[in-house]
């Protein structure tokens, strides 16, 4: 909004100005009015800063193979993370929007992966009537069309880890786009390259998803293909990983229900197919439940048969934290190695492993 000015004097005023005085009055007013026409309003903008906290202590079975370990883990709930987002209104319904946003670790506060300072991300782009589209290191649409129908969340001990490939969580060098909601449907689209020259295949990630969420019932569809990349002593560029899921939930009250398929192939990795089924239940704004069963099919026998089953509450002190329980059991066939705690390491193949965790989170 351009600024306002009080140019003349009040009626009351007891000054007589003669006529002379006044048309060079006159004059300096127009040139005035034309200076503030001719500067531009100010955008609004907003910055916010936000984190979250979180750790707990763990208890696991066969933690190198043989024998039980307890330890402070960082990360049970939410990932423990710090960033700063925020957008600036160009007119028009138009906004240019940013995110920076780097993980951590509560127990030592090191970085989640060192060398990286914006871990979990660091894009800018433009939103408005045609949706958003935007450029860096972002969440894959794997994750974004995967993650919110699994009935653990964003929990450490969840289908995650058996979902959604580690180096597919978050993509470099993306190109995003993501249409605005039109009647419950929505779709989202990414497309990413390594950048080699006379190599396009090299890092080079494409995905598609889609969709509809009303009225208490949400169904998500995506395909992700990904290739190898180039080193100075490897190439495995002409390598892909095919990653395909269908989801759904439904909200019946207090209960949410919640199941999906995925089929991964390629040569990258094994090809394999989880199935997954579970529930959430809000008792009141406080009191929470979650479980979920994850069942995994594979030829390969290092993936093998391995069924992943998880429980957890969760207890809100406050709008902004919160404690928590996790019980998980993974059960191992003879040479899988699924760990309880989400792309953590089994040493073992074929060995069980159970796991309990009780933590606290805060988010600011």
């Amino acid at each position: 909004m351009k600024p306002r000015f009080a140019l003349f004097p009040p009626r009351s005023s007891p000054f007589r100005l003669k006529r002379t005085r006044m048309r060079a009055f006159s004059a300096a007013t127009a040139g005035m009015a034309s200076m503030l026409a001719a500067v531009p309003a100010y955008a609004q903008s907003s910055v916010t800063l936000f984190g979250v906290l979180d750790a707990g202590i763990q208890y696991r079975t066969h933690a190198d193979g043989g024998h039980s370990a307890v330890n402070l883990q960082n990360y049970g709930a939410l990932p423990s993370q710090i960033g700063v987002t925020g957008s600036e209104e160009l007119g028009g319904g138009l906004k240019a929007i940013f995110r920076l946003e780097q993980g951590f670790s509560i127990n030592n506060g090191s970085a989640t992966v060192p060398g990286l300072a914006f871990f979990r991300g660091a894009w800018v782009g433009l939103s408005g009537r045609f949706g958003a589209v935007t450029l860096g290191r972002q969440l894959s649409v794997l994750f974004d069309r995967t993650v919110f129908y699994d009935p653990l969340l964003y929990a450490a001990y969840s289908g995650q880890g058996e979902l959604v490939p580690l180096s597919a969580n978050f993509v470099d060098n993306a190109v995003k786009y993501r249409t605005n909601d039109y009647a419950g449907f929505s779709a989202e689209f990414l497309a990413a390259t390594g950048g080699v020259a006379g190599n396009s295949r090299s890092g080079r990630v494409l995905e598609a998803g889609a969709q509809y969420a009303r009225d208490g019932l949400g169904v998500s569809a995506v395909i992700h293909q990904s290739h190898g990349g180039v080193s100075a002593t490897v190439d495995t560029s002409a390598q892909q990983r095919t990653v395909a899921v269908l989801a759904a939930h439904g909200d019946i009250g207090k209960l949410s229900l919640y199941g999906g398929a995925e089929r991964q192939t390629g040569s990258l990795e094994p090809a394999k197919t989880v199935a997954w089924g579970g529930a959430r239940y809000q008792m009141d704004p406080s009191i929470g439940f979650a479980g979920g069963v994850y069942h995994t099919f594979s030829n390969t026998p290092s993936v093998g048969h391995p069924t992943l089953f998880i429980a957890s509450s969760t207890y809100a002190l406050s709008k902004r934290t919160v404690v928590y329980m996790n019980l998980g059991y993974s059960h191992n066939t003879s040479a899988s190695t699924q760990p309880v705690y989400e792309y953590d390491a089994m040493p073992v193949a074929g060995v069980s492993q159970f796991g309990a965790m009780a933590g606290i989170y805060h988010t600011f």
